[in-house]
């Protein structure tokens, strides 16, 4: 196998690398919104794949532990925040390390609200939330790996 990568296939690979970081940043915005949106229509809480943030304000909304508006603002404020960072991402390859840093804190977000559950209620912790754990790590993953190869092309080019 030869190993010799010329100048293109390695610019190839980090241009792929940095659209994959924008996939999984918009892919993870549309799976939030799909959540929300399926909330209000159904009422149920039965789709893994979402942004933490709002999964955490509108269960928390739900079960009285916080006023229903204040969870919606929270939840609107924090989607605004999220499509303005992706679109930015999509003008400009030098805001991913913003949508990094704003799914890092989702993330940290997440892992927040498995110990709020856990310490709550056995009964209401539910394993399935290690999907969105996996899905989370998945992402950021991406991300990481789109940060880097965008810093190595800009050195490249």
């Amino acid at each position: 196998m030869n190993k010799n990568f010329t100048k293109e296939d390695i610019i190839k690979k980090h241009e792929t690398n940095v659209k994959s970081a924008f996939t999984a940043v918009t892919l993870a915005g549309i799976l939030g919104i799909i959540y929300v949106v399926r909330y209000f229509i159904t009422g149920n809480f039965d789709f893994h794949f979402s942004l933490s943030v709002p999964e955490m304000m509108l269960k928390l909304g739900h079960g009285g532990t916080v006023a229903p508006p204040v969870s919606y603002g929270v939840t609107a404020v924090f989607f605004i925040l999220y499509l303005l960072v992706a679109v930015l991402c999509l003008k400009n390859t030098k805001f991913l390390k913003a949508g990094l840093a704003l799914y890092i804190f989702d993330f940290i977000c997440l892992v927040f609200f498995i110990f709020f559950l856990f310490r709550q209620s056995a009964d209401s912790f539910s394993t399935d939330i290690f999907i969105e754990v996996i899905l989370h790590l998945f992402v950021i993953l991406f991300l990481s790996v789109g940060v880097y190869s965008d810093n190595k092309l800009k050195k490249i080019k």
